[in-house]
């Protein structure tokens, strides 16, 4: 089996993982790259940005043309995390390898924690899938503009997106139903890391022998995630992105171990 192969089933799989839950699918390509392709944070980071791009598109796709994404909120939040973007990736240039996996990893286990013990059995009390998601008020400007911020920070930095960010806040600060927290998070997404990708395309970051491969699996996984949400209800969904980022987070402690 080839690298390329590899490569692309690695980035298939992420990406339909991600797009079913809303995490671009870095948070899982990440950790692969740090574990069994040897790349350095920074790296990591902007090859994975590759699949986050590509994946976030096509995912955002689908969820725009099932009328459930929120698109204000996704626009203020793309507003906030262009300069948090170009932060993060210049920061990736300058961390340890250590405090990259640690950080990632406690950033992971502490949102999965949370999602599981708390907010997975509070947020389906407002679940209304008959409501249409356009009209519902989203969360306030300056929120998303500093959550935007934090997106586009930890997307660069890590490379995985700024779902783990991006997904739980919604939860917290938002109205919105948790199908359209995934959609919207793809939306906030794919408009903020082409951003990062540029910054680390400059600081020659990118394998650029492995675009193929992760941008071919990230447009096949992409729609595949965003229809297979649909057969989930809020719950499972929340229980899905609990576990996507356990696994992450397993994944970077193993590697110091």
């Amino acid at each position: 089996m080839t690298t390329a192969v590899e490569l692309f089933i690695a980035a298939f799989i992420a990406s339909i993982f991600g797009s079913m839950v809303g995490l671009g699918g870095g948070f899982i390509l990440v950790p692969v790259l740090r574990l069994f392709f040897g790349l350095g944070p920074a790296d990591a980071a902007g090859t994975s940005l590759v699949l986050v791009v590509a994946n976030s598109a096509s995912g955002a796709t689908t969820y725009l043309l099932q009328h459930r994404l929120h698109v204000r909120v996704g626009l203020w939040l793309a507003a906030g995390g262009v300069p948090g973007s170009v932060v993060g990736a210049v920061l990736a240039k300058r961390i340890s390898p250590t405090l990259f996996d640690g950080l990632l990893a406690a950033i992971l286990i502490l949102v999965a924690l949370d999602m599981i013990f708390r907010r997975v059995h509070t947020i389906g009390k407002r679940e209304d899938p008959t409501a249409p998601v356009h009209a519902l008020r989203g969360m306030p400007i300056a929120a998303a503009l500093s959550v935007g911020f934090a997106v586009g920070l930890v997307s660069s930095l890590f490379g995985v997106g700024g779902g783990v960010v991006l997904v739980p806040t919604l939860l917290y600060l938002s109205d919105l139903p948790a199908h359209a927290i995934s959609a919207t998070s793809h939306f906030g997404i794919v408009l903020t890391s082409p951003v990062g990708l540029v910054v680390h395309a400059f600081q020659h970051d990118i394998r650029v022998a492995d675009i193929a491969s992760l941008v071919i699996g990230g447009l096949c996984g992409g729609p595949i995630g965003a229809h297979l949400s649909l057969k989930l209800q809020s719950r499972q969904l929340l229980y899905f992105v609990a576990l996507a980022l356990a696994i992450g987070a397993v994944s970077l402690i193993l590697r110091h171990i």
